[in-house]
């Protein structure tokens, strides 16, 4: 893994889905820095250095890209921060791991859902409440409470 030691990437949202990531970077030799605008984002805490900036601040993540000398910026997929990645990536003129065909894909539930069922791969069935026309008198949908140890010992309970 020599190749990656002294790369220094930026990484676009600090959000606990991006800690092993960015902890994971760590143990390759990359030299994280975290792009969030929230003062406790839990993946600041792993990184190298992070800067408190709304990763969609497209012209103040190429300040930082150009002064620290970045080797590239990562983003979550799914995630609104990989728009952004994509627009940064494309201002700078650097290569994205993700063609804008590919994200538009994933960002359209439908294209999404279908896709993932060419594969058999499980999804959430959905349907729709009521027609754009229809009065929606009633709810049709019936929704499962889950009970936990430590739910029922408090009186409370979550719906899912």
């Amino acid at each position: 893994m020599e190749k990656l030691e002294k790369k220094k990437v930026l990484f676009l949202g600090g959000s606990n889905q991006m800690v092993e990531t960015v902890k994971t970077a760590k143990e390759l030799g990359i030299y994280s820095i975290v792009a969030d605008s929230v003062s406790g984002a839990h993946a600041k805490k792993h990184a190298a250095a992070y800067h408190e900036i709304d990763p969609a601040d497209i012209n103040g993540l190429v300040n930082i890209y150009k002064m620290q000398n970045l080797d590239g910026i990562h983003a979550m997929l799914g995630d609104v921060t990989t728009w952004n990645a994509l627009a940064l990536c494309k201002r700078l003129d650097v290569p994205f791991f993700l063609p804008k065909s590919q994200l538009e894909d994933s960002a359209v539930h439908k294209k999404f859902k279908d896709f993932c069922r060419t594969f058999d791969v499980e999804i959430v069935n959905e349907r729709l409440m009521a027609d754009s026309d229809e009065k929606m008198d009633k709810p049709i949908m019936e929704f499962s409470i889950v009970l936990g140890e430590d739910a029922v010992q408090h009186g409370s309970y979550a719906i899912v």
